[in-house]
């Protein structure tokens, strides 16, 4: 079964063909972070991220690609849409809490923090 993909590629390497059956949400971002003292953004802060949702099975998970990946000005980023069989595997899957679970998280921290 193919399914809906990023084909990332940085500088004309391929970096992941980032994908996954059942998502719910596939997104790609380049961002500059503030560094430094100033909290300014500045080309010393270029991170690279692609992340997925999935909300199968009893908990959100959140997987993601090349998390973190610094760039550096110049950097060529080409995303490409493709659909595939085997995508490559997340380099991370994260339980996504539930909105259940963040009333009560919330409902805690209301209340000081006991149970």
């Amino acid at each position: 079964m193919k399914v809906p993909a990023l084909r990332i590629e940085v500088n004309g390497e391929l970096v992941a063909v980032a994908g996954a059956p059942g998502l719910s949400m596939l997104s790609g971002q380049v961002v500059f972070c503030a560094t430094g003292p100033n909290r300014v953004i500045d080309t010393s802060g270029i991170m690279f991220n692609v992340m997925g949702l999935t909300l199968d099975g009893p908990q959100p998970r959140q997987l993601t690609w090349a998390n973190g990946l610094e760039l550096k000005v110049g950097d060529r980023v080409t995303f490409e849409f493709v659909e595939v069989s085997n995508p490559s595997p997340p380099g991370k899957v994260l339980a996504t809490p539930s909105s259940a679970e963040l009333a009560q998280e919330a409902a805690k921290q209301k209340n000081g923090g006991a149970k």
